[in-house]
Order: C-alpha cells, then structure tokens, then sequence
C-alpha cells in the first residue's frame, strides 16, 4: 500500500483513519447544516463543527453534485471559488483544505491560491486534472466515473465494450465496472481511491452499493489509500429502514466496518460522531483479513 503525504498529513495503513468534514458553498446543496455563503459564518462553522470536532480535512464544494441540478461550468465554479478561498483565510484551526471540483483549471487556480488537495467526483474526466495534481504534488482523491465531466459516478453508463471489450462489458458485474472506472485515465502518486458511493446514476441500485461495500478490500489491490463517503447514504438507510435524519447510527456501524476493511479516510457531515466510530474500527482491525 502507498501511503500518501496530503500536506504534510499522512494517510495509508500506518496512520490513523482520516475524517474528510464536508462545506458547501453552494446554494443548491441539498444539506443545509454545512451550505454557507458567507465566509465569515462558514469559518466558523469549519473551526467549531469541523476541525474542533476531529476533521482532519476539509472538502469544500463549489457545487452540488445531486444530479437532480445542471453541471456548473469550470467559469461558474470559479466565481464561487473567492467565497471558498475567503472562508480558509478565516479559519483559525489546522487542517488539509480539499478543493471538490472535476475542473483541472478550478484546481489550478484553488491550489495555487492555497488548497492544499483536490476531490475529484469526476476520476479525471478532464485529462488535465492528474497533470495537474502531479505538477503541484498535491493529493487526489479520484471517484470512479466514466469519462464524462456530467456525469461523475454515473459508472454504468459507460461503454464499457469500446474501453475495454464487448467479451469483459458481457461477464462484468458491477463492482468490476468500480474497479476499473478507477484505473481509467490512471493514477498520479498522490491519488486516493473513491469507490462511488450513492445514487450517481439512475441504474445504479442500492445492491451495487451492498455488494461495493462488502468487496471493499478488494480495491486495496489498487495500492492506494483509499476514501469512502458513506454518511446517511441510502444503501444504509434501506436496511434500517430510516430516513436521513436517522440514519446517523447506521452510519457510525458501517463506518466502523469500512476501516476494518481498509478504508483510510471517511467524509461526512457528522465529524466527532464518524471519528469515534472510524476509530473503533481501526483498533480492532483485522490487519491479515484487510490484506
């Protein structure tokens, strides 16, 4: 496993689970509690919701990605990006500040203004993305995707028979698609693995995000770390049967399972709840069964 430096933060099997907090700059995201337009209010909400509470690092997001809204373009994305720079300026605690964006020309200009990593929902649908991130080796975190800047983690509306071939699009099933969505288009040094959970695409069903979650060791083979966002996902909910404001204890349980399996860094919006789980799961990992 190659661990990756994010900054100075370490992230791979030799360091504790990492938790991702989540900000939104964007109206239209459908989680009010961490959407903010004010840097002012949004720094604080960092400092005392996120960073006091655990977080290790920070996403901030320029958009929703629910595909129910159009896609920004890379000009849209980064007339939200003074708001986004301004709130980090402001924020008094320590943490890695990751710019969300599938723009490699948004992450040039958030990196060299000061994000310290990307969060890319795309898997580097713009080819200028992995040339960026290795020019300014800065961590990514790549969720599997097809080639499409519109459609992140819409996996199976990929044509997998002129990637690959029309014999291996025949006998995939759906967790073989994630694998090899995110070898598409490679891998920097510094990328981070992200499986895709979530309803990215109309056929995708919450079995292929069962069935994700119990072969999550697998994508270890990939050799790199890897990050989940499984916070009040309805893969989870479904078993429950609970809708999103109840859905925190289930989170917390699969947390805990996603770092026994080998996740190294888990994004939510429920910060000091998801580390206390993430860290149970991390001490009493199963190190030869994670392998």
């Amino acid at each position: 496993m190659n661990a990756v430096d994010a900054a100075g933060l370490g992230i791979g099997d030799d360091y504790p689970p990492r938790i991702m907090g989540v900000l939104n700059v964007s109206e239209e995201s459908p989680y009010d509690p961490s959407v903010f337009d004010d840097p002012g209010d949004a720094a604080q909400y960092v400092d005392e919701s996120l960073i006091d509470e655990g977080a290790d690092i920070v996403d901030i997001g320029l958009e929703s990605a629910n595909k129910r809204f159009d896609v920004l373009s890379a000009d849209e994305e980064l007339e939200r990006l003074d708001i986004a720079l301004e709130t980090i300026e402001s924020v008094s605690g320590d943490a890695v500040f990751s710019i969300e964006t599938r723009y490699a020309a948004v992450a040039d200009e958030a990196i060299s203004r000061g994000f310290d990593m990307v969060n890319d929902i795309a898997g580097f649908a713009d080819p200028e993305m992995p040339v960026v991130c290795s020019e300014y080796d800065v961590a990514v975190a790549k969720m599997a995707s097809p080639p499409d800047l519109e459609r992140p983690g819409a996996i199976e509306e990929t044509d997998w028979a002129q990637r690959k071939s029309r014999v291996w699009a025949d006998n995939a099933d759906y967790v073989d698609k994630v694998y090899e969505a995110l070898k598409q288009n490679g891998l920097t040094e510094k990328t981070i693995i992200d499986p895709a959970f979530g309803g990215w695409s109309e056929a995708q069903t919450l079995e292929n995000d069962r069935e994700t979650f119990r072969r999550l060791r697998e994508f270890r083979s990939l050799e790199r770390p890897m990050l989940v966002s499984i916070n009040r996902k309805n893969f989870l909910g479904d078993i429950a049967d609970r809708e999103t404001e109840d859905r925190l204890p289930v989170s917390l349980a699969a947390t805990s399972m996603a770092v026994d399996r080998g996740a190294h860094i888990v994004r939510t919006h429920d910060v000091a709840e998801t580390r206390d789980a993430a860290l149970i799961g991390d001490a009493f990992a199963d190190s030869c069964a994670r392998d």
